[in-house]
């Protein structure tokens, strides 16, 4: 019995030296790049997921938001079921069926209806249908300047592997983005989430995850 108390608290003391080490390191040797966002998108931009079945084209930016048109490809499986904390979401469709999960229950909505998925609401669209979906919100302020940066990096960044990224993999790149990057995951607490984001978020930057890639912008039309 203390050989199980000695050995638990070396594991708990190695893990609270690591991570006070590897925060000390971060704060003092890696510095996360500052991307202006006040030109960063133009209309024509394309923000291209591969993974996810989705290909979205700027329409306009205005007062911190963007304007876009989503097309998803026939039979994609869209993103994982993820949140937003910040935005409400509205999907309107402007050709074919798209499918959504809300709160695990699935909506299918067809050319001409809309929805709008409030702040703190799991959802994931997706095409079920052999036909490429349309969906342009009427609300001009399609997705915040902020996410939209995010979510063209983080389609890179999950591009970059022929089958999707690895959880490790993954959950080292969103760490470095933080609460930056408005979408959580549908699954642990919030409160779990964002302190494991902040816990490895040093390790993740030393070992040279970024929170902006070059090769990663969105592509210009």
């Amino acid at each position: 019995m203390r050989n199980i108390i000695r050995i638990s608290l070396a594991t708990i003391a190695f893990v609270i030296t690591f991570f006070a080490f590897t925060i000390y390191l971060d704060s003092i040797f890696i510095r996360s790049p500052k991307v202006d966002l006040s030109n960063y998108f133009q209309p024509g931009d394309k923000l291209l997921s591969r993974f996810e079945g989705f290909d979205q084209t700027v329409l306009a930016v205005n007062d911190g938001w963007v304007h876009t048109r989503l097309e998803v490809a026939p039979n994609a499986g869209g993103p994982p079921e993820h949140m937003h904390r910040h935005f409400t979401e509205t999907f309107t469709v402007k050709k074919g069926t798209l499918s959504i999960l809300i709160n695990g229950e699935k909506r299918v909505l067809h050319e001409g209806e809309t929805i709008s998925i409030p702040p703190m609401t799991a959802h994931r669209p997706f095409n079920e249908t052999n036909e490429t979906v349309v969906v342009e919100s009427d609300d001009p302020k399609s997705l915040p300047v902020e996410f939209a940066y995010h979510l063209t990096q983080m389609y890179g960044f999950m591009d970059s592997y022929s089958n999707g990224p690895p959880l490790p993999q993954m959950l080292m790149q969103l760490s470095v983005y933080g609460d930056e990057f408005d979408s959580l995951i549908v699954g642990p607490p919030v409160s779990v989430q964002k302190t494991m984001r902040t816990l490895i978020a040093p390790t993740a930057r030393l070992m040279g995850y970024s929170n902006y890639y070059q090769e990663f912008k969105p592509k210009r039309g």
